[in-house]
Order: C-alpha cells, then sequence, then structure tokens
C-alpha cells in the first residue's frame, strides 16, 4: 500500500485509532470491526502519531504475546531501526515474556 493511500485511509477513519497502551489483541479487534489493515498508534496527550501497525504485522505477534502493547512494539521498531543507521546490520528484536516483573522486555 503506497504511503498517499494509507494517509487517505487514516484521514477517512479520523476515530479508528490506536493508543500505547493498546494491545496486539484490542488492535486485532478494532481491524476486523471495522474492517482496516492498517491503524495509526497516537498519542493520548498531544494526538501526534507515533507510528502504524499492520494487520499482518500483529498477526505475527499475536501468536507468541498477544497482550503486547503498541508502546512495545513501536519502541522495538525504533531500534532496529537506530541499529540499519548506525551502519550495523540490525539485530532481530524478539519480545520475551515476563522479563522484569510482570511486563515484557525486548531482547537483542
Amino acid at each position: 500500500m503506497s504511503r498517499r493511500n494509507v494517509e487517505t485511509q487514516i484521514v477517512a477513519m479520523p476515530d479508528i485509532i490506536l493508543y500505547p497502551r493498546d494491545t496486539v489483541m484490542r488492535a486485532l479487534e478494532v481491524m476486523h470491526r471495522y474492517g482496516v489493515h492498517l491503524l495509526p498508534v497516537v498519542d493520548e496527550r498531544h494526538g501526534e502519531v507515533l507510528g502504524h501497525v499492520s494487520e499482518e504485522e500483529l498477526h505475527r505477534i499475536w501468536s507468541t504475546l498477544p497482550l503486547a502493547r503498541m508502546s512495545e512494539i513501536l519502541t522495538a521498531r525504533a531500534a532496529i531501526a537506530s541499529e540499519g543507521i548506525a551502519g550495523e546490520r540490525p539485530s532481530r528484536l524478539v519480545l520475551v515474556p515476563g522479563g522484569q516483573g510482570s511486563r515484557s522486555s525486548w531482547l537483542h
């Protein structure tokens, strides 16, 4: 899907958004309900778009961590991107259940 098509889809449905605290399960539920395959993750305070998540990406994550939050997904994606910018081959980040306390953690 081209960036222009994505922007058009988001503008056409401005009320269908995700927040950083939303889980993979919640995101897939919203996508299924409204028949969309890509949604923005929006900061609740400022209304700033933090990133986008696709249905395909969420299905991959759901199989192991259905309660992962959008904030964790966007953080891992940013870490991968920053490794690529540094000129190194990005390592694969894996979300491991039961990291610190009850929270999951991303490992290289």
